[in-house]
């Protein structure tokens, strides 16, 4: 069929391209979750996210109250392992549960909306797209009942 090695070569090439083409489409694309993750950055954009919020939040006289004798270093870790976990990053979030770490912070409704403020600024801050942005603060909606609720069982001062 093909006299010329020269042909054949290009042939079988474009053979090979073809399958690789092919089976390239058959490969399982990364997970909604795991791409979230990749589109704010992957660790370094979590983590930029995670001590950005916290710093803004901790020193805002807003919401401070909170922060108070709070390490914020390791703070910022633990909510950038939960991040990262909630986003499909694959870490690992060792911390307590949101009702059990915020039952004694008595957070009021208008600080945790604060939070999400913040958070929101953050992003744009970060590039984030609007879709990527809303599919975030999508996946932390639940966290509010936990949060608020369980601040609201403790008076604040």
């Amino acid at each position: 069929m093909f006299r010329n090695s020269f042909l054949r070569r290009v042939a079988v090439l474009g053979w090979l391209l073809a399958v690789v083409s092919g089976l390239s489409g058959c490969a399982v694309p990364p997970s909604a979750e795991s791409a979230l993750y990749q589109r704010l950055g992957a660790r370094a954009g979590v983590a930029r996210l995670s001590d950005r919020l916290i710093e803004r939040t901790a020193n805002d006289p807003r919401t401070r109250r909170s922060f108070e004798g709070v390490k914020l270093v390791p703070l910022q870790q633990s909510l950038a392992d939960y991040l990262c976990k909630v986003t499909g990053g694959g870490c690992v979030y060792e911390g307590e549960t949101m009702a059990n770490s915020h039952t004694e912070l008595g957070i009021q409704a208008h600080e945790f909306d604060l939070m999400v403020a913040f958070l929101r600024e953050e992003l744009d801050a970060q590039g984030v797209a609007a879709a990527d942005k809303n599919e975030l603060l999508r996946r932390l909606a639940t966290d509010r009942r936990d949060i608020v609720q369980a601040g609201a069982a403790r008076k604040t001062p």
